[in-house]
């Protein structure tokens, strides 16, 4: 009868865990839903980088078009007519990478010395040249700012076509330019 008893003890303690199969199941279960949650994190990073790189680019064309109404030309140099920041001149032309600087200073800095802008606008990745970094180009009159969507709609892809320079649309140190602005 003690026997028995133990028997049945033995029983009940083995249906107390659970077995090996249902374990995997669930840790199968578990690796395929963070695989999923962790796919969508990164597409949402990657539209968040895009919507902060139209706002940068953005910014920069409030800051150019305040130094136009202050100095008449979007050549951007200390004092309205000093030695101009970034690269050039090419034919009247001066611009470049954004951040870059070409002996007299990155453009962007100049945009921030000049009091134009605040703060220095980098590519969300930290970029300051290559695929991820932003360019521009102005002359007195016009100027055009590229930046390079990881996403683009249709209609973001279109802006490409409709910008005044089209020098770096597909510059190959940059990738490719899909996005830009224009005066």
């Amino acid at each position: 009868m003690f026997d028995k008893f133990l028997k049945l003890k033995n029983k009940e303690n083995n249906k107390k865990g659970f077995t090996l199969i249902e374990l995997l199941v669930v840790v199968a279960i578990i690796g395929i839903l963070s695989s999923v949650v962790l796919a969508s994190l990164n597409s949402a990073r990657e539209k968040a980088r895009d919507a902060r790189r139209k706002s940068d680019l953005k910014q920069i064309q409030n800051a150019l078009e305040m130094y136009y109404n202050d100095c008449g030309t979007y050549v951007v140099s200390l004092g309205c007519n000093g030695v101009a920041y970034g690269g050039g001149p090419w034919g009247g032309r001066y611009g470049g990478w954004l951040n870059s600087d070409y002996g007299s200073g990155s453009f962007a800095k100049g945009l921030v010395d000049t009091k134009s802008m605040s703060s220095l606008v980098v590519d969300p990745t930290g970029s300051f040249t290559g695929a991820n970094a932003y360019m521009i180009l102005v002359d007195k009159n016009k100027y055009t700012i590229w930046a390079t969507l990881k996403n683009p709609s249709a209609q973001e892809s279109l802006t490409i076509n409709n910008c005044y320079f089209s020098d770096w649309d597909n510059y190959s140190g940059a990738g490719t330019q899909n996005y830009c602005l224009s005066n």
